[in-house]
């Protein structure tokens, strides 16, 4: 009788560890000099930006290459999955493929911001787009 009361206690507290959140420390002053985009956002589903968004975007030079970092954010108390990806745009305007121009999964935990980020696959790009969706 014990054993089978002791697997639905296991299930439950599974299950409540999984709705967890997050606790972050860092500086009250950044030291760090962000290069911070100029972003235009299109929203097509506002499901996904009412508990994932992008809170900036920055972006650098590795050597030549253009490198693009971006802030999410799960603005909700629990668990959440997006998937997303860098589309790279070169002075032209043409699209250049990319190993990183494919969808990667994102597991975000509740109130949790995590850093994306991407280094452009050669110096004639310019330009990015980031995309997200969500993970069905």
């Amino acid at each position: 009788m014990k054993k089978i009361l002791f697997i639905p206690l296991i299930g439950i507290l599974s299950f409540l560890t999984a709705c967890s959140t997050v606790n972050t420390v860092e500086r009250a002053s950044s030291s760090a000099n962000t290069q911070y985009v100029n972003d235009k956002r299109v929203i097509t589903d506002g499901s996904l930006n009412d508990y994932a968004y992008v809170a900036a975007v920055n972006e650098t030079k590795v050597g030549e290459l253009l490198m693009v970092q971006a802030k999410i954010v799960n603005s909700t108390s629990s668990f959440r999955q997006i998937n997303y990806k860098f589309e790279w745009i070169d002075k032209n305007g043409m699209a250049v493929p990319s190993a990183n121009s494919a969808w990667m999964k994102l597991i975000l935990e509740g109130g949790e911001a995590q850093f994306i980020s991407a280094v452009a696959p050669n110096i004639n790009v310019c330009d990015f787009t980031l995309k997200l969706l969500p993970n069905k």
